[in-house]
């Protein structure tokens, strides 16, 4: 059903942009050549759907089935949009989805050993700290002939390919939180910290820090800070060692609400005193007094254009658009879909978030705690993407998972899938055999 839906909306963008161009006087016949012409990549993307699906019926069979289903739809009909913005780039993100499905087969087959990872924390931590100072190189807003320009964090190898650390190094701090958490009764005595959650919670907020006092990215400092701290909700009285004391919820909710409170002040104080954060949220809420906040009100524009049903698949005019293809998809989509398409996609995003919640749930010890962390990698991901497009919040950077283009953000989003993946099989893997056994029973 989902190659269906992706071939569907391919030829319908190929049919649009022919007649767009005609209307604009380009001629239509190249325009619609240099589309058709990407027509094998959607093959490859198509072809490596169905590899993925493979593994995962080999290496994951009693898990979430509608989950992956999500997944590549969101994943092709994402590069459906890239190559209809930008016919160029229709190779790059199929290779970008390719090894993103490459990722959830290799996230399934290491998953077998994942507690093995998880009792090793320091290659995560290592590697996380590498990619957040790859990505604090190429990032901020030059302020100093008064622009400003959102944060990018892209690191460009010439010509030829252009990534953002900043969308693998989340889900790796997030993994590098969850093994600390799970090694913590070893080295951790309860009279310092009595809940175990908050060794890696504490490790993963000063990467938070990091990511919003070094990049000013307030979007992933968001997301690292709460995929860390929220699943400390779940966390409850399932205990890895006998070591480690119950601490009531109460208490619990205490200390959260104390942590979280804590960090919102810190995050209002900087954006007061710290140009590159204060700029942010300036331009968030004048966007009309100068020119740089133009973005937002472009976008704007684009999303009222649509209207309900849309201008069309291949008839909108993303080319008005900054980073149509990575940071303001979402207005590109909304445009050519309407209401309609942009309502579909954050169902998609909701089905998803509520099937991990539910893996989580389902999970125990420390792989709950992993299952809840990917999945708010996920979904507070596409909400502070979505909602910085709708100027409902200060525009940052963020690739809408799955779909944006950016090849390191589709393999750190493909490991999360595929984490989620299997943590279900593992934990539905007894229901299933325990319900085979109540069907062959005389």
């Amino acid at each position: 059903m989902a190659g269906v839906v992706i071939c569907t909306t391919f030829a319908i963008a190929a049919l649009g942009v022919e007649q767009n161009s005609v209307w604009d006087g380009a001629g239509g016949r190249g325009a619609t050549e240099s589309l058709w012409s990407t027509a094998g990549w959607l093959a490859a993307v198509l072809a490596g759907g169905a590899a993925a699906h493979l593994a995962i019926r080999r290496w994951a069979p009693n898990s979430n089935e509608i989950l992956f289903g999500i997944v590549g739809l969101l994943m092709g009909v994402g590069w459906v949009f890239v190559a209809r913005i930008d016919a160029s780039l229709a190779s790059e993100q199929a290779v970008a989805v390719l090894l993103g499905f490459a990722a959830i087969a290799g996230t399934l087959v290491a998953a077998r050993r994942l507690d093995w990872f998880l009792n090793r924390p320091g290659a995560c931590v290592v590697v996380a700290a590498a990619l957040l100072a790859a990505g604090s190189f190429s990032g901020g807003a030059d302020l100093s002939a008064g622009a400003y320009e959102p944060p990018r964090q892209w690191l460009n190898f010439g010509s030829l390919l252009s990534v953002q650390p900043y969308g693998l190094a989340k889900i790796v701090v997030v993994i590098a939180a969850c093994g600390l958490t799970a090694t913590a009764p070893r080295w951790l005595r309860p009279r310092f910290i009595p809940h175990r959650h908050a060794a890696g919670a504490s490790a993963a907020a000063v990467g938070a820090w990091a990511l919003l006092i070094i990049g000013a990215d307030l979007a992933s400092s968001v997301v690292v800070f709460a995929t860390a701290w929220l699943p400390l909700w779940l966390d409850g009285d399932d205990l890895v060692g006998s070591d480690v004391p119950t601490v009531p919820r109460s208490t619990r909710a205490k200390a959260l609400s104390g942590i979280i409170v804590t960090y919102a002040v810190g995050v209002v104080v900087l954006t007061t005193v710290y140009d590159r954060l204060s700029a942010q949220v300036h331009y968030w809420l004048n966007p009309w007094t100068e020119a740089a906040g133009a973005t937002v009100i472009d976008a704007a524009f684009a999303i009222s254009a649509g209207g309900i049903s849309g201008v069309g698949p291949g008839l909108g005019a993303p080319q008005h658009l900054p980073e149509p293809h990575s940071d303001f998809i979402f207005a590109v989509i909304a445009e050519e879909l309407g209401v309609l398409g942009g309502s579909a996609l954050l169902v998609a995003f909701t089905l998803l978030v509520g099937i991990g919640g539910g893996i989580a749930q389902r999970a125990h010890r420390t792989h709950r705690l992993l299952a809840a962390a990917a999945t708010s990698v996920i979904g507070l991901q596409a909400l502070l993407t979505i909602a910085g497009v709708l100027r409902l919040l200060p525009h940052t950077v963020g690739a809408l998972p799955f779909v944006a283009y950016g090849p390191l953000t589709m393999v750190g989003n493909c490991i999360a899938a595929g984490l989620l993946l299997a943590i279900s099989n593992a934990s539905d893997a007894p229901r299933v055999e325990s319900q085979q056994l109540l069907q062959g029973a005389p």
